[in-house]
């Protein structure tokens, strides 16, 4: 993740990463409007959460500051990534099917995600033997 790299090309498999990390970030952001119906502390706060995770995640496949990329360092492997999403489903969960179906989602590919931590290093290798499975964003090395 050097700057002074040539630009990197996609592949097919990590537009399958960015559609699955914008999907289940499009759900908590659906699952916030959802949170706010209800109008109490106890629901508005975890809507808070999940439309500001949401937003960040989604403009994290753009752009990743490299402030986030140092302190969030979790978020870029598979074993973060899906630690996180599980905890997320979590603020997700709700009284409505639609709070279910985003925090389903969510448990599904955290579950995945670290599944495809122990399987990675054969499926997915990484070069200089990294953790940094998640692509970086477009445009950038």
């Amino acid at each position: 993740m050097n700057s002074s790299n040539a630009r990197r090309s996609f592949t097919a498999k990590d537009l399958v990463w960015r559609v699955i990390n914008f999907v289940v970030a499009a759900l908590w952001i659906v699952a916030a409007a959802f949170h706010f119906v209800d109008r109490t502390f106890q629901a508005v706060m975890p809507g808070i959460a999940l439309l500001v995770v949401g937003v960040g995640a989604i403009l994290f496949e753009f752009y990743r500051p490299a402030v986030v990329v140092e302190n969030c360092y979790f978020l870029w492997n598979f074993m973060g990534r899906g630690l996180f999403l599980l905890l997320m489903g979590c603020f997700a969960m709700g009284g409505r099917v639609v709070n279910y179906v985003s925090a389903g989602f969510s448990w599904a590919f955290g579950f995945l995600y670290i599944v495809l931590w122990f399987t990675s290093f054969s499926l997915f290798p990484v070069a200089n033997n990294s953790r940094f499975d998640i692509p970086p964003p477009m445009g950038t090395v």
